[in-house]
């Protein structure tokens, strides 16, 4: 192995988790609003690179759930530096889209809610304590 490799260490790694998981969430958004704008699951499917079976089930889990700002999205949105602490806690207070857990018409009940969502964050180093206990202050 050469020693001209550079080294990767965790918070690159967790970087590039929130960077692939943001890119999934924004092609979930835009494959949905393309097919509600109409063109074909199959044009789609060839543009996402995904089958045409893939595609639907991300439809119908996308009609389901909505594609406004997760909670989730927000908070790596702020990983990344798109937005501030204040930013993100501000929205996260406002948001309508705090979800209980939800029926997906192919997958059968999802797991979890946006207050379990907040939790899985604080866990995976997201999110402070104080950070949730505001969030969740905010939804009681």
């Amino acid at each position: 192995m050469s020693n001209n490799i550079a080294r990767v260490d965790e918070s690159d790694l967790r970087m590039a988790y929130v960077r692939a998981r943001l890119a999934e969430i924004e092609r979930t958004r835009r494959v949905y609003l393309a097919a509600e704008g109409g063109m074909p699951q199959r044009d789609i499917a060839r543009a996402v690179h995904m089958s045409q079976s893939a595609v639907h089930r991300l439809i119908a889990r996308a009609k389901v759930l909505g594609v406004g700002e997760s909670v989730e999205e927000i908070v790596l949105e702020r990983h990344v530096g798109k937005c501030s602490t204040d930013e993100m806690l501000r929205r996260l207070r406002e948001t309508r889209a705090w979800l209980p857990r939800v029926v997906d018409p192919v997958d059968g009940v999802l797991p979890g809610s946006s207050e379990e969502d907040v939790e899985v964050l604080l866990e995976g180093g997201f999110l402070t304590e104080a950070e949730v206990d505001l969030i969740l202050d905010a939804h009681e």
